[in-house]
């Protein structure tokens, strides 16, 4: 049976690794949120974090609409060209924070057990 390595967490998903025997899946990183899985590439994944920054400055000019956060739904591009989704404003933000926690960890994983180990 296959396990999982989490990586970060937050109230609208998670992040993990695969795990097989021989360890995890090396750099493939998947995303959990809503229904919805993805399977990235760490590139993909900073590609998805660019494409997320861009849907939210692109919808920033709603700022005074107080139904903005829950009932609008925005475009949000993937790094999958035949995958978009469709998402409230305070879920984009809680997948920036869960891609964001995401490659923090990772790269402070890489980190710690690469050029920053004695």
């Amino acid at each position: 049976m296959e396990q999982i390595h989490q990586i970060y967490l937050n109230s609208l998903g998670i992040a993990f690794f695969w795990e097989k025997e021989e360890g995890n899946i090396p750099n493939r990183v998947q995303l959990i949120f809503k229904e919805i899985g993805l399977f990235f590439s760490i590139n993909e994944l900073r590609e998805f974090e660019h494409l997320i920054d861009q849907s939210i400055t692109k919808n920033s000019c709603c700022e005074g609409c107080a139904l903005k956060n829950s009932n609008c739904k925005f475009l949000l591009k993937t790094p999958l060209y035949q995958i978009d989704l469709s998402v409230s404003m305070d879920e984009l933000n809680k997948i920036k924070d869960l891609v964001n926690g995401t490659l923090f960890r990772i790269n402070l994983e890489s980190y710690l057990n690469g050029e920053g180990k004695n």
